[in-house]
């Protein structure tokens, strides 16, 4: 990416639950998730952990990073996982050096935007049913019905907003209404849950 060579990357393994910064750290480079899948998340006040976000393998990791002083969360591997290493001044030299992938940079960044502004859509949902179908609906995938769930159910959940117990109640109900099946880490959408 960006004309760095990838195979003169660092790259970083990280066991489950290992922190791969802390919020509050600075920011010396960005990621890209070879393998596993790390998960943003910062503590509230009074100590509830909120799930910023979950990154799978294939995609970048903390794009935004690259324009701030220091990390604003913690990453946290949710399993085993691998990261290549972008640092940050040379990645943001190839930037300026490159227009057509700056462009593709910013295509990238664009749609973060509107995965987070679809997150927030289904935050704001207050039925925990409403919000699980919602989050069903715009993860569906080509066919408008299959949904491959990104992770473990309890991160799902923390994705969400709502305990584990909770998303497992609601999933269950949700298949006894008809509305959905599921099989492993696959849902199939069958109806609204008002229908």
């Amino acid at each position: 990416m960006l004309t760095l060579d990838e195979q003169t990357l660092e790259r970083r393994s990280l066991a489950r639950n290992e922190v791969l910064f802390r919020q509050g750290e600075n920011v010396t480079a960005i990621y890209f998730v070879e393998a596993g899948r790390l998960r943003l998340e910062r503590r509230t006040f009074d100590g509830r952990l909120l799930v910023l976000g979950i990154t799978p393998a294939g995609e970048f990791f903390v794009e935004a990073a690259l324009f701030a002083d220091i990390f604003h969360c913690d990453a946290v591997a949710t399993e085993a996982s691998q990261v290549r290493v972008y640092p940050k001044a040379a990645l943001l030299t190839a930037l300026r050096a490159d227009p057509a992938n700056a462009m593709s940079f910013l295509a990238l960044m664009a749609h973060q935007v509107i995965e987070l502004r679809q997150r927030i859509e289904v935050m704001k949902v207050r039925s925990a049913k409403e919000r699980v179908m919602l989050y069903l609906d715009l993860n569906a995938g080509s066919d408008g019905r299959t949904v491959n769930l990104r992770g473990p159910l309890q991160d799902v959940a923390g994705e969400l907003g709502l305990t584990r117990e909770a998303l497992y109640r609601t999933l269950a109900g949700l298949e006894r209404a008809g509305a959905i099946e599921r099989e492993g880490a696959k849902v199939l959408l069958k109806k609204s849950p008002g229908a």
